[in-house]
């Protein structure tokens, strides 16, 4: 369960495990280097970060982020890693590692995060899955990464979903809906229309990407009981959203650490 605290939300069951898993609310700053806001003070996105880390009394970790581009890459973050800020040019949108000292921030507003955790193996991860990032099924991407580097069995792996827009905000074109049905519809089409709302007023598709990654997350081997589902909607004033406030606004962090 996601639980509200006065800069972030916390998830519940991850706390059991020693890890930390957060999603900020505005409140608690723009967190993202690349995604400035107007007039804002310079520099400021690291001190937010820093502001996080001291109240998560995690002052001692490493941070590690990318410049995300929409990918379907996860790089792992090993003891040989002495890079920890990633460029656009390397196209990466989500990490895992196994390192005690690493804290990962990934970035939002509106989009998706998935956050993981490989309880047999000790392994952790965050990814940013918008909508191109689970047309490209970064979900799979990532699981397919554990199980190559850290030999992970899907049944082990507890998974969070969330904070990203609600379906009844995400309004999209037909061409979308159509483009999810040509690539899913043989194999999942269940998922595909369990997963988009046809607005008979607008004849327009709302997207739903959280029930989507929660229908792919059951397919691929997450367990039901291993599954935690945001309710919350970027759309809140509380966050920061794209489709509301356009190119001005901030980015979230959803950031995961062993504690």
């Amino acid at each position: 369960m996601f639980i509200e605290k006065k800069n972030y939300y916390y998830i519940e069951e991850f706390e059991k495990y020693g890890i930390t898993a957060v999603y900020t609310k505005k409140i608690a700053g723009n967190m993202s280097d690349y995604c400035p806001i107007e007039n804002q003070i310079e520099g400021i996105q690291k001190k937010n970060r820093e502001k996080l880390l001291e109240e998560l009394n995690l002052t001692d970790k490493q941070e590690v982020m990318a410049f995300q581009t929409h990918s379907n890459n996860v790089k792992i973050i090993d003891e040989d890693t002495t890079k920890y800020y990633y460029e656009k040019e390397k196209d990466i949108d989500g990490f895992l590692t196994k390192r005690k000292d690493i804290a990962i921030f990934t970035f939002y507003a509106d989009c998706l995060p998935i956050f993981v955790y490989d309880k047999e193996n000790q392994v952790i991860g965050a990814w940013h899955s918008g909508w191109p990032g689970t047309f490209k099924e970064i979900m799979k991407s990532g699981l397919l990464e554990m199980q190559k580097n850290y030999g992970t069995q899907v049944e082990n792996v507890i998974m969070a979903l969330g904070i990203g827009i609600g379906q009844k905000d995400y309004e999209v074109g037909n061409e979308f809906y159509d483009k999810f049905v040509e690539k899913f519809g043989k194999s999942n089409r269940e998922i595909v229309e369990k997963s988009f709302w046809f607005n008979e007023k607008t004849g327009k598709y709302h997207f739903d990407n959280t029930k989507f990654n929660e229908l792919m997350a059951l397919k691929l081997g997450i367990k039901q009981e291993n599954l935690i589902v945001a309710t919350e909607s970027t759309f809140d004033e509380k966050f920061y959203s794209y489709r509301k406030e356009g190119k001005n606004a901030g980015r979230a962090t959803a950031m995961i650490s062993f504690k």
